[in-house]
C-alpha cells in the first residue's frame, strides 16, 4: 500500500526540522509515545536504529525505527517495523515564504493480506502530521 500526505506548517523549515528530530520533544507530539530507546548510532543519523515505545491504555507496543536516509534539512526516510508490518515514511521539508510544506510518501508492507481501508491509514497519517503541525506552530 502506498500513498502521500502533505501539509503546510506556518513556521520556517529550520524550526520544523529541529523539532522533528528532537528526541526530548517527541513525546509531546507523537501520540502515546512513552520512551525512545537508541540501539545503534545516534537516532536520526543515517543508519541509526532505535525503538519507540507506545502506550495506549493497557496496550503496549515497541516499534523498531531505522533511519534509512538522512538528507536533512530537506529529507529524512524512516523505516518502522512491528511484527507483521513494515512501513517506510519518506519525509520531505520544503520552505516556501517562511512556511514549510511537509510531504510524506508512505509505503506499507504486511506479512498477511488485510482488508484495512487505505483511507484509514491516510487519515491516521494526516492526524499525526496535524498534531506535529500544531505543536510546531505553538512555538
Amino acid at each position: 500500500m502506498e500513498y502521500q500526505v502533505d501539509i503546510m506548517i506556518e513556521k520556517d523549515k529550520k524550526l520544523v526540522v529541529e523539532l522533528f528530530t528532537d528526541l526530548n520533544q517527541m513525546p509531546q507530539w507523537e501520540k502515546g509515545l512513552k520512551e525512545v530507546i537508541t540501539v545503534s548510532g545516534k537516532l536520526f543519523d543515517e543508519g541509526s536504529v532505535g525503538y519507540l515505545v507506545f502506550e495506549s491504555g493497557t496496550h503496549h507496543q515497541k516499534m523498531k525505527v531505522t533511519v534509512d536516509k538522512n538528507k536533512l534539512p530537506h529529507q529524512i526516510d524512516l523505516i518502522y517495523e512491528v511484527p507483521g508490518a513494515w512501513n517506510l515514511c519518506q519525509n520531505q521539508f520544503i520552505e516556501k515564504n517562511g512556511q514549510t510544506i511537509w510531504i510524506m510518501d508512505v509505503v506499507f508492507k504486511f506479512e498477511q493480506e488485510n482488508d484495512f481501508p487505505k483511507e484509514a491509514f491516510i487519515n491516521q497519517t494526516r492526524e499525526g502530521m496535524l498534531i506535529f503541525k500544531d505543536f510546531v506552530e505553538k512555538r
